[in-house]
Formats: structure tokens, sequence, C-alpha cells
């Protein structure tokens, strides 16, 4: 009875601190005329969420992204140091197919481990607001990859970045915003070929990029069974997630002779009770562009309307896998999609 009495008693409090943050968000002006995107809040909906679940909104991030689905996921810390879901959203569009981008102008996008520091914001981006993941890290380097200023931006255009609708950049970049005014300092930003559950892995199997997928698989599992953003490091021209043994970021150092695993998996209890704990707020909008079940065939649909599913075209699947690169036009080639012009001049 006390333990019912609890629970009612916590669900109203957190009730009222949601109804206290809808009112806050109304007697706050609404998207003024002069309001910089990049200072915009989050949407009122959202910060209730968090408030729903006891999430600090400035609460460190991580930031997962999927080829296959284009999704981009959004997760926060809880108190305990778990992470929760708290958003998903449509990537209206990127470039190449699955597998790493390995040279400048081959028109992919990454994969990899990657991630945001606070001088990579780009809140003056001519395609609305950027941040930069990274890429090339230092493993790209040592394998000898090339290209740079790949980009998580706005304008839905990509020849190699990681391109949202202008709505949803503004709500990406201010969770990021947010964690860095609270004194982040990196934001992990780790781009996965697609949902490497089992299933996945077995259509894939036939993938040329499939043995670049090892420790993609590792870190995902691992944060399966975490719900800690997997710890990454290099050595030996390879990446080692969650080891035991210290490593650092050279891939170019030897790897220590054993390395062994450091993780503290939840109990199936407290996973189930977490995942029921997020607040998984969806967004919907445009694809641009999404993976056919063949293992290597792709289409573009646009969505009927920009910020909602509507009815969808799809064209013939093509196979994009063994096809050149084309020679990015004139309208392609800034490095906010993909190339190679300074950060500066975006």
């Amino acid at each position: 009875m006390l333990r019912c009495l609890w629970r009612l008693t916590k669900q109203v409090r957190l009730l009222g601190l949601m109804v206290v943050a809808a009112q806050l968000a109304l007697l706050q002006p609404h998207a003024r005329a002069d309001e910089a995107a990049a200072e915009k809040p989050l949407p009122s909906i959202v910060e209730a969420a968090l408030i729903m679940k006891e999430i600090v909104p400035e609460a460190p991030v991580y930031i997962r992204v999927f080829k296959e689905e284009s999704e981009l996921e959004v997760w926060k810390a809880r108190p305990n140091g778990r992470y929760a879901l708290v958003k998903t959203f449509p990537i209206c569009n990127w470039g190449g197919t699955l597998g790493p981008k390995r040279m400048t102008g081959d028109l992919m996008s990454p994969e990899g481990f990657y991630g945001v520091t606070p001088g990579a914001m780009k809140p003056d981006s001519k395609y609305h607001l950027a941040f930069n993941i990274g890429y090339p890290n230092a493993l790209d380097r040592a394998l000898g990859r090339t290209g740079g200023y790949i980009m998580v931006h706005g304008d839905c255009k990509s020849v190699g970045c990681f391109a949202m609708s202008d709505k949803y950049i503004e709500e990406i970049y201010a969770f990021a915003r947010d964690a860095f005014n609270a004194g982040e300092t990196f934001i992990p930003v780790h781009v996965f070929p697609f949902r490497m559950s089992a299933e996945n892995m077995k259509r894939h199997t036939d993938n040329p990029a499939r043995d670049t997928w090892k420790p993609l698989k590792e870190a995902y599992d691992d944060f399966a069974r975490t719900r800690e953003p997997p710890k990454i490091g290099m050595c030996g021209r390879r990446y080692v997630v969650n080891s035991l043994t210290p490593v650092g970021n050279d891939p170019n150092a030897p790897c220590p002779t054993l390395i062994g695993k450091r993780i503290a998996p939840l109990s199936p209890r407290s996973a189930k009770r977490l995942v029921k704990a997020d607040p998984k707020l969806e967004a919907q909008g445009p694809k641009l562009k999404v993976a056919q079940p063949a293992n290597t065939g792709w289409s573009s649909f646009v969505s009927g309307s920009m910020f909602g599913w509507g009815t969808t075209t799809t064209t013939t699947p093509r196979t994009t896998v063994a096809s050149a690169p084309r020679k990015p036009s004139q309208n392609e080639s800034d490095a906010a999609l993909g190339a190679v012009q300074p950060i500066t001049a975006r």
C-alpha cells in the first residue's frame, strides 16, 4: 500500500513538473523572427519528456547513425550513468552506399567511431546548421583514407555528409549545444552501416565491406548490454572496443599481448526497466535514400510531405557498390556536402 502511494506521489510530482515546463514554454516567445536557429531551445515536448523521465536536459549526449535505415539516434545519460534513447530522427540524405569512406571524391559517407567537439559546431553554415563529426580520425589516416569536412547538417542535400531537414538539424544541434554549454568537451558519434543484429549481419554476408564491421558489431553489442557508450581505442591499425588493458589512440602503436574487455552488463531485469523508461520520441520525415531488400540494391523516394511520411514513389532499384564515383557537379562541390572546401567557408 505504501509503495503504491509512493509511486502515485512520484507520478503526480513529475506530471506537475511537465505542466510547469509547458507553461514556461507558452510564456516564452515562439520562434521570434530574429531568433537565430543555433540558439533555438529544444521543443517543449522534448524538454517535458526529459523531465518526466528524470533526465537532466544538459546531460551528456551520445549519437548513433544507421546508414541503411537512414536514422540518427540521440541518447542522453541518466543520473546513474546509463543512457536513455531520447529521440530518433530520419536522415534525409547521405552519400554512397554501405561501407567506409576511403578517399576524397568517392561521395561516400563514413562508418566508424567519430565525435564532435565544441569547435566543430558550425552555427553559420550555409546549409542551415552543421557540426563536423571528425572524419578522418587517426585510424582513417593510418589506413590512408582521405577526405574530410563530413558534417551532420541541414538542407537535405548530401554527397558524403548526413543531411537532415532544417527542422531536425535545429533540434539535434540544440542537444549538442546544451551539452557543451554544460561543460561536456566531446560527444561520441558512432556511424554504423545498419542495426547490427544477427539477422542483418547474415543478410549482408556477401557485402565487400563486411571485413571492416567487426569492431562496429562489437560496439553495437556492448552498448546493448550496458547502455554505456563504448570506449574506443586504437592500436595495431585497428579499433579496440572497451579494452580492459589501457589502449591509447595511436593506431600505429603495437597492441598489448592481452587486451581483455571491461564492461558492466545490466541484468535482464534492469535492462527491461530502462528500456521501458526511455522517452523514445520518434520524428517523422523524408528519407530520400533507403536500402532495398537486396544487399546492394538502392532506390530513392521523396515523401509526399517534407515533414510527414506521405505517399512515396519508389524508383527502380540500382546497384551502386560496383559503380564508379561520378564527379560532383559545381552545385555539389561545397564542403558542407562532403567535399574538401575549408570549414571556414561554410
